[in-house]
């Protein structure tokens, strides 16, 4: 075997043990990192953010004041792709909350939006100023927050087409959404993001109100960071609800 011929096989052989290797850190860190954090589930979510009474618990109780006719058929509607069932006691508790995260982290999924919102905050680039929270010292994304049903799998993302939102809970109020999620151009002007028309309807005066698949949306996109908010009083935009 000539000097060269030897020297190309080592290189052979040396790039597979790099690439061997790097696939194993890929998975076995993380799993050694992971293994002693319980992951949550849904209703274990839902408990805790009623037992703190996070962001997120707040605006679900506001989407049920704002839109309560929306929220009956929502407790109604039984969602064969999340397992949401029909719920008795139509109210907000645990067991509605639950059901609407369910049902919006489905849909989050199903819809792609994963394809231009992140949902983690690396420790680089300024991204706590451009990501984090005001108020807030360590907003740098860390493993337990991803130690739960909701992210399974984990929508971290490749791309920022638009912002990432695992703070999202401390950024808008529902209304914003609403009109986001139906016409992103109302609030965003040149948004290439398409609007979503079909998680909302008409209430009998004409209004457009989010349906029980869009209140679910919105209660998991609320969610997002909302253990992590500790915002000055008066920091969250607020806008006239549409």
């Amino acid at each position: 075997m000539g000097k060269m011929e030897r020297f190309s096989f080592v290189a052979l052989v040396a790039g597979i043990i790099f690439f061997l290797f790097a696939d194993f850190i890929s998975w076995a860190l993380p799993m050694f990192v992971l293994k002693d954090i319980p992951k949550k589930s849904v209703n274990d979510l839902a408990a805790e953010a009623i037992a703190k009474n996070t962001s997120a618990w707040s605006d679900f109780n506001k989407i049920y004041r704002f839109y309560p006719e929306q929220f009956k058929k929502f407790c109604e509607y039984e969602d064969m792709y999340s397992g949401a069932k029909k719920v008795e006691d139509c109210v907000p508790n645990e067991k509605t909350f639950a059901k609407a995260l369910k049902i919006g982290h489905r849909w989050y999924v199903a819809e792609g939006c994963w394809n231009c919102h992140s949902q983690m905050v690396r420790p680089v680039s300024n991204e706590t100023l451009r990501f984090g929270i005001p108020g807030v010292s360590n907003t740098v994304s860390y493993p337990s927050e991803y130690q739960n049903e909701l992210q399974a799998p984990v929508l971290w993302g490749t791309k920022r087409i638009g912002q990432d939102l695992i703070r999202e809970a401390a950024v808008h109020n529902i209304g914003w959404h609403v009109a986001h999620l139906y016409n992103p151009q109302s609030t965003s002007p040149g948004s290439v993001m398409p609007g979503y028309p079909w998680y909302f309807e008409k209430d009998k005066n004409g209004n457009i109100v989010p349906n029980a698949r869009g209140i679910g949306l919105l209660t998991y996109i609320m969610w997002l960071g909302s253990w992590e908010v500790k915002p000055p009083e008066g920091f969250r935009i607020e806008t006239a609800e549409k």
